[in-house]
């Protein structure tokens, strides 16, 4: 490969330059990821981490770096993510509301479906994303009592509190969440699904 040109392997050739400028800006490139070809020009995926040398009066010298082939795992990410679009694409045909959050007490929403949105007065799902989850109470400490006891239990169900919409229309919400940890036991998010409930 030596004397090989390092552009005629990226399949967009502009990629090397753009790879440079952000390498003289930062000194380092870890873990950014090209579509590359091989001499044969079967098309790959390839991972790389690559740094800048530069000599006393910091002159570029060279650039090295250490890379792999990460093709197999970029396939399998876009098989989960095609998988999890239809998934959501049936959680929006759902009359209750289904949602994701930071498992922290204050939170964010990071995805609800269509008809959590609307129940919440909301039009769209984008306006949902990033409300604070503790704003939909009336009483922002049933969000801290929640937390606390997902924490302790996993999970919750068919908890019973006083929310808001929007626009401050008050309404009894009736949900089931629990709360996910990966694999060190560290909390990742708060998965849920929500109701209106008449009152009696």
């Amino acid at each position: 490969m030596t004397g090989t040109k390092v552009k005629d392997i990226y399949v967009n050739p502009d990629e090397r330059r753009m790879v440079v400028e952000k390498m003289k800006k930062e000194g380092i490139l870890k873990n950014f990821t090209s579509l590359c070809k091989r001499k044969n020009g079967e098309q790959f995926y390839m991972e790389r981490t690559s740094s800048l040398v530069t000599d006393e009066k910091n002159k570029t010298i060279l650039i090295e770096g250490i890379f792999r082939d990460i093709t197999e795992r970029k396939m399998l990410e876009e098989e989960l993510q095609e998988s999890e679009g239809h998934h959501r694409q049936l959680l929006n045909l759902l009359k209750e509301g289904v949602y994701q959050s930071e498992p922290a007490e204050d939170g964010v929403f990071t995805w609800i479906n269509q008809a959590g949105a609307e129940i919440l007065g909301y039009s769209s799902i984008g306006d949902v994303i990033g409300v604070p989850v503790k704003d939909i109470y009336v009483n922002p400490n049933d969000r801290k009592e929640l937390m606390k006891n997902l924490k302790k239990e996993g999970i919750r169900k068919d908890c019973i509190s006083y929310c808001k919409k929007k626009n401050g229309e008050r309404f009894i919400s009736e949900m089931t969440c629990a709360l996910l940890r990966d694999e060190s036991g560290k909390a990742v998010r708060v998965e849920g699904i929500f109701r209106t409930r008449t009152e009696k």
